[in-house]
This record gives structure tokens, C-alpha cells and sequence, in this order.
């Protein structure tokens, strides 16, 4: 009889150390997820952001070129603006399957 009861206890033991190396595990797996996500998002922020600026810098110039080429720096800028406009409405109107969906499908990417 005492053997067994040495058995039962061995038994609850080992179960409760299983149970707490597993639940450190989920921890660390969810850690690393959620650190990898972060990572990425904070590169892809990096990089629109690095594009954003030379995007600006290429439009300063573009509208400085076609400006003088018409004869009116004015209205090189205006032809940009109009220009970005007509693409901010472009992006506005396809921004469910063009940034929302491909957003939401990265993150649960990553976390998966």
C-alpha cells in the first residue's frame, strides 16, 4: 500500500511540473510571437516612412520640373497635387482591399 500512495504522489508530481513547464512554454511562444509582430511592424513602419520622405523630395522636383517646363512654377505644383488628389481618392476608395485586408492578413500571419 505504501508504494502505491509513493507511486500516486511520484505521479501528481511529475503532472504538476508538466503542467507548469507547459504553461511557461505557451509564455515564451507568445512572447516571441508577439515580438516578432512588433519587429515587422515597426520595419514596415521604418520603410513607408523612409519612402514617404522620398516620395516628397521626387514630387518637390517633379513639380519644380514641369513648373518650368510650362513656364509657371505654380502649376507644377498644382498638376502634383492633383496628381497625389486624384490618388488619395483612388486609396480611399479601395482601402478595404488594398490596406485594410493585407494588414489584418500580416498580423494574423505572424501571430499564427
Amino acid at each position: 500500500m505504501q508504494s502505491t500512495i509513493k507511486h500516486i504522489e511520484d505521479f501528481v508530481s511529475k503532472a504538476g511540473d508538466l503542467a507548469e513547464t507547459k504553461a511557461e512554454l505557451w509564455k515564451l511562444r507568445t512572447v516571441a510571437k508577439i515580438s516578432a509582430t512588433i519587429s515587422s511592424l515597426f520595419s514596415v513602419i521604418a520603410i513607408a516612412i523612409l519612402t514617404c520622405v522620398a516620395i516628397i523630395i521626387i514630387s518637390f522636383g517633379i513639380a519644380f520640373w514641369i513648373g518650368s517646363e510650362i513656364g509657371n512654377v505654380s502649376y507644377g505644383f498644382f498638376i502634383v497635387g492633383g496628381f497625389y488628389a486624384f490618388a488619395g481618392l483612388l486609396v480611399y476608395l479601395f482601402r478595404k482591399q488594398w490596406i485594410k485586408k493585407p494588414v489584418s492578413n500580416l498580423v494574423i500571419n505572424k501571430i499564427l
